[in-house]
């Protein structure tokens, strides 16, 4: 038994796979950043602790709507709201400021496997989408031959 997705599922999964690669160029080039503040100060300092802050709060911020943009593969429409963002990135800025700066050296041997694990978790996420939306689409069919058979049989004086 093959599946094969409809135009509109193969269109889903390629937005959410543009969308996370956008999302892995972002972090590419927020890297780079954080790699050129850090060779202007020594390692794991900042010269401008209002730098560090504001590096911190575009970290914890793109984490929020990374996390939102996951959110919303896998509920479609689900978005957060303003004071859930809010409070989404208030959690998320103790971990911003440890992250802000340089990668640390015990995870930069790591990033390719967090790299693939982002780009699988993708997939699955999509092929998930596309399982749930082909299951409504049968159940919906199923519905409609239901209600077509009933329709028939009344007809009939059944």
């Amino acid at each position: 038994m093959t599946m094969q997705a409809t135009h509109e599922e193969q269109d889903d999964a390629a937005n959410a796979l543009e969308q996370l690669a956008a999302e892995a160029e972002t972090d590419e080039a927020a890297q780079a950043r954080a790699e050129d503040a850090a060779e202007q100060a020594q390692a794991g300092e900042w010269e401008d602790a209002e730098a560090q802050e504001q590096q911190a709060q575009a970290i914890a911020k793109m984490a929020v709507q990374g996390v939102e943009v996951a959110a919303s593969l896998i509920h479609p429409g689900h978005s957060l709201d303003r004071e859930s963002r809010v409070q989404g990135e208030d959690v998320m800025m103790p971990i911003a400021r440890d992250f802000s700066g340089e990668i640390p050296e015990w995870l930069r041997p790591y990033m390719h496997y967090l790299s693939a694990g982002l780009w699988i978790g993708g997939v699955m996420v999509g092929a998930y989408r596309a399982r749930r939306a082909e299951d409504a689409e049968k159940a919906k069919e199923r519905e409609a031959e239901e209600e077509a058979g009933q329709a028939q049989g009344a007809a009939h004086g059944v």
